[in-house]
């Protein structure tokens, strides 16, 4: 991560053993001055608990808040795959769906907005799939990524998020919206 967000500064929390870490980055970017990761591993360690965790899904993931200096527009979810489970408390937000680079995407939102940005960077990325979920999190102002670890989505991710503003169409242009 440090390659490519060149941080000014840098921070690290290990959680403990071979859990993870939490590391929280100060950049020196335009749009984002914080970044904030907790990396959580899977049981490599140790032989009893890995089968278990094999047969219940259990894998590497990296949860991101990346700060925005601007002020979020809006709530909004994006998540990738058929069987997406809905973010909690969605009963006011707007929700479609499309198809991105072969894969299902589902948008709950009430800032279009933010739900374009969204698109914007799953869009951007090879493998949509590597993500399980992108939010804009007005409380915090900041967005919010759950990411499978592996290698090179990381670095994919954030060159999508630190560049400029992506000017693709929009794939869900034309969908009619559930409330």
């Amino acid at each position: 991560m440090e390659e490519v967000l060149s941080p000014a500064g840098k921070e690290y929390t290990w959680i403990g053993g071979y859990a993870g870490v939490i590391a929280r980055y100060d950049l020196e970017n335009e749009r984002y001055p914080e970044i904030k990761a907790t990396i959580s591993l899977w049981p490599h360690h140790s032989l009893l608990y890995l089968p278990v965790s094999i047969l219940l899904g259990r894998r590497d993931r990296v949860y991101l808040l990346l700060y925005s200096r601007k002020k979020l527009a809006g709530k909004a979810h994006v998540k990738p795959g058929k069987r997406a489970k809905p973010p909690h408390n969605i009963s006011y937000l707007h929700h479609d769906q499309a198809t991105i680079k072969g894969e299902v995407v589902h948008r709950y939102y009430d800032s279009e907005e933010e739900a374009k940005f969204l698109t914007s960077i799953l869009s951007c990325l090879k493998s949509p799939s590597s993500v399980e979920h992108l939010a804009a999190n007005v409380e915090e102002n900041a967005y919010y990524a759950s990411v499978k670890i592996r290698r090179g989505d990381l670095a994919e991710l954030f060159n999508c998020f630190l560049s400029p503003p992506d000017t693709r169409p929009n794939p869900f242009r034309g969908r009619k919206c559930r409330h």
